[in-house]
């Protein structure tokens, strides 16, 4: 469990990045600890704007304005910032602070890292985040920032959504600046196209090969009762129901008497197919391979699960094709390619949702 769970376990808005780098966990914590957030030109930019009207007032009264040479952690947490730093070590740092921040002038609240996660004062939003570093099998590591917020009762939340509608969408553009820096810095693997999957050897011949992916804030065990349930006359495919699953909905609950799947199982298609898909993998937690096809055509349809640290997935989805070359294939495979991706990003985005919103064990 990350440290930030411990600080701040119920929250009203959560926006978690991520981004995977080659470095070793070790140096991507150094890298994440001496982060500078000037070495950003949006954040040096807003934080400029922000002391705009100080600046102005000194120079006013015959001063200069008051520039600060860097903001690492260090910085932001500086005594009179009225945020803290919640916990620093075993490769996360979580930064906290409880505020009116939706004043012109945000007035914080006195409290510490022994008193946060209790605060919940009428009146008063709480926010935390973190920088973690996890490590990435086989090798390299996953950085994350996790941002979560909350309120003391429903007028604060109000007026924090209010602000959060103006400064929401820069402060989400610093965090995937922040992301783009650290990919930078720290290099990056190839991308999910290029990476080998579970499956992929079942199908040597193929020559159309179509990946995409999305990161759930869950970790595997959570995601992969989703997945196995697929199926019509199962499941569904929590996608657009009514052009692959007949116009039935697909599950938004697990369902116990579906959880099991061996190789060799066939999964229908539709709710009024007897063909569909045959099981070709199942390693629990990790991978469903399942393979189905025409005439025209074999594939394979991998579902390959990566953990991020132990609260969320990276969940890969590869469609391979294997097929005799001709006009009739460059005419289907044209049509078909924007179909496939357009209900496979349908059913992640459908995952992500069912598996992040599924209660905690």
């Amino acid at each position: 469990m990350t440290s930030i769970q411990q600080f701040m376990p119920h929250w009203r808005m959560r926006q978690v990045d991520h981004v995977a780098v080659i470095a070793h966990p070790d140096v991507a914590y150094e890298a994440v600890r001496a982060v500078d957030l000037y070495r950003l030109p949006l954040a040096r930019g807003l934080f400029a704007l922000r002391l705009l009207p100080e600046w102005i007032a000194a120079l006013l009264g015959g001063q200069g304005p008051r520039l600060r040479p860097t903001a690492t952690i260090e910085d932001i947490t500086a005594p009179g910032n009225g945020f803290h730093l919640l916990s620093d070590g075993d490769h996360e740092v979580v930064v906290g602070a409880v505020g009116r921040f939706w004043q012109k002038n945000i007035e914080f609240a006195d409290v510490d890292r022994e008193t946060f996660a209790g605060y919940d004062h009428r009146g008063w939003g709480k926010l935390a985040w973190n920088i973690a570093v996890a490590p990435r099998a086989p090798s390299g590591s996953w950085i994350t920032v996790d941002l979560r917020v909350d309120a003391g009762d429903e007028a604060a939340w109000d007026r924090f959504q209010r602000y959060w509608r103006l400064i929401g969408p820069f402060s989400h553009a610093i965090r995937r600046a922040l992301m783009h820096r650290f990919a930078h810095d720290l290099g990056t693997p190839p991308p999910d196209d290029a990476r080998r999957l579970v499956g992929d050897d079942l199908l040597p011949g193929a020559r159309a090969q179509l990946t995409h992916a999305i990161d759930i804030e869950a970790p595997p065990d959570r995601v992969w009762p989703w997945l196995v349930q697929m199926g019509g006359r199962r499941a569904g495919w929590y996608s657009w129901d009514r052009l692959d699953n007949g116009g039935v909905p697909s599950a938004d609950h697990i369902v116990p008497e579906l959880q099991q799947l061996a190789v060799g199982d066939l999964i229908p298609a539709t709710p009024h197919d007897t063909a569909g898909f045959e099981v070709l993998g199942v390693e629990p937690g990790r991978a469903l391979v399942l393979g189905g096809g025409t005439h025209l055509y074999d594939g394979t349809w991998t579902f390959a699960l990566e953990p991020i640290g132990d609260t969320a997935t990276h969940l890969v989805t590869r469609y391979r094709a294997a097929y005799e070359p001709g006009p009739r294939m460059v005419l289907m495979r044209s049509a078909l390619t924007p179909v496939h991706a357009f209900m496979e990003r349908k059913q992640l985005r459908t995952l992500k949702q069912r598996a992040e919103s599924a209660p905690r064990a």
